[in-house]
């Protein structure tokens, strides 16, 4: 055991020795934080906007004076569903809800032309309270959750018995 010691004690002086003699170790960059320039023009994704929105109010027979229904129709470059680009979107609001429309029905392959026909119980069940109100429907279009072009809006106002409805 004596033996065993004194060489023990050698090892670690010689490894004492060999890390005071060693180089310092260098500081060094990653490969991809080495910056690099480039030059060129790029441009920003837009959404085309909507166009051609009408609002059209049919009103009951016999004398024609009472809310019966009311036709929503615009054209927009883009369907009304689609798995993965952007849509166009229709909503319907009033000062105690807004909604999204649904049961749009659409023609073309682009542009696209999109229709919905909301009839008086449809509308109160989107907008709450349809009689003596105004309704406001805004078409626009969207992709993804934050992209969203400028919007197309009409108006319907109606009296509290429902006569003189009137879209602008």
């Amino acid at each position: 055991m004596n033996r065993r010691r004194p060489l023990a004690g050698l090892a670690g002086l010689a490894l004492l020795i060999g890390l005071g003699v060693a180089p310092p170790v260098q500081q060094s960059e990653a490969a991809w934080v080495d910056s690099e320039y480039a030059t060129g023009a790029f441009a920003a994704g837009t959404l085309s906007n909507p166009t051609g929105m009408t609002c059209t109010v049919t009103n009951a027979a016999p004398l024609f004076l009472t809310f019966q229904s009311v036709t929503i129709t615009w054209v927009s470059a883009y369907p009304w569903t689609s798995p993965s680009g952007p849509t166009s979107r229709l909503t319907a609001s009033s000062t105690a809800k807004t909604s999204t429309v649904t049961g749009v029905s659409s023609s073309g392959t682009g542009p696209y032309t999109h229709s919905v026909t909301l009839t008086q119980a449809l509308l109160e069940s989107l907008v709450t309270n349809l009689l003596g109100s105004t309704t406001t429907f805004r078409v626009m279009n969207v992709a993804g959750t934050n992209w969203v072009s400028q919007s197309q809006t009409k108006t319907l106002t109606m009296t509290l018995a429902g006569l003189g409805a009137a879209c602008s």
